[in-house]
């Protein structure tokens, strides 16, 4: 089994702005179990924020009211984890790893958090969790400001540094400067990751050419979400880059189980919220802009 492209799958945490968390229990669980039976190789289960846990709800407090939503039997080669927002989640509410919850965490911030953020990326690590590090818009950053950072966060080796496309606002050549960019600063042991949305209608290609670009170079990862479930005109389709994958590199993926996930759940959860390409959106991503 090849190891070096991971597809990560964030419809629990990107699709819940579209419902307010509120998938309920028996679809988080299934979700997540059905997720893992595909094979992708890590589920975002959620959020970690300072907020009140609901039952059904993918916003938690710490890895202990995680527990309980992952499956009881684990599949070797697939990881779970949570994104947390710095300025949105004390870390000290997150005990330290043991093998029985999430095994990462993302770290999202604000380009004017970059700073501050490094500490709250230290602590994820130091508890013994892989630390994704996710800076918000890297099209609003500088090609100095982009090295600033990495140099930054060399210091920390994380498991994974991400390029995150927060407007859709990406073309190709947008994409091939800064993931050259980052190659050639980032430690050469760091995955790159990718995080697209599709106000262009690009999701889809541009994850395709970021798998293509970086084979042989880095090990990487590339966000998706079931259906492209996800605020405004969505995400990168994982049932899309899962077949490419499959088709094109020989990747173990199990599309008939994706499609079950679809049918079992995503066509139910059309009726309470909508998504996907609009007019709207394709301005806002003309200009980065919400």
């Amino acid at each position: 089994m090849k190891t070096s492209i991971q597809l990560l799958d964030c419809t629990l945490r990107d699709g819940g702005y579209l419902v307010d968390t509120m998938f309920g229990e028996t679809f988080v669980k299934g979700f997540t179990r059905s997720m893992t039976d595909a094979g992708l190789n890590v589920v975002e289960v959620g959020f970690l924020k300072d907020e009140t846990h609901r039952t059904g709800s993918t916003i938690y407090n710490n890895a202990a009211q995680i527990r309980p939503y992952l499956p009881r039997q684990r599949r070797e080669g697939v990881s779970y984890v949570c994104l947390s927002d710095y300025s949105r989640y004390h870390i000290s509410n997150l005990e330290p790893y043991d093998g029985t919850s999430i095994d990462g965490v993302r770290a999202c911030f604000f380009k004017k958090e970059r700073k501050d953020v490094l500490d709250f990326c230290r602590e994820i690590k130091r508890k013994g969790y892989k630390l994704y590090v996710q800076p918000v818009d890297i099209l609003g950053y500088t090609d100095v400001e982009i090295i600033d950072l990495i140099e930054k966060i060399n210091g920390i080796e994380p498991y994974c540094f991400s390029i995150v496309d927060t407007f859709g606002s990406m073309y190709v050549d947008d994409l091939e400067r800064v993931y050259s960019l980052i190659h050639h600063n980032l430690a050469p042991g760091v995955r790159v990751g990718f995080h697209s949305h599709n106000n262009l209608q690009m999701s889809n290609a541009l994850s395709q050419q970021f798998v293509r670009m970086t084979y042989g170079q880095r090990e990487i990862v590339v966000d998706t979400t079931l259906s492209g479930m996800g605020r405004g005109a969505g995400n990168t389709p994982t049932e899309l880059v899962a077949q490419y994958m499959t088709s094109r590199l020989g990747y173990p993926y199990d599309i008939d189980a994706i499609l079950d996930v679809i049918d079992g759940y995503m066509d139910n959860i059309r009726t309470r919220c909508s998504w996907g390409y609009t007019t709207p959106y394709f301005i806002a991503g003309c200009y980065s802009a919400h």
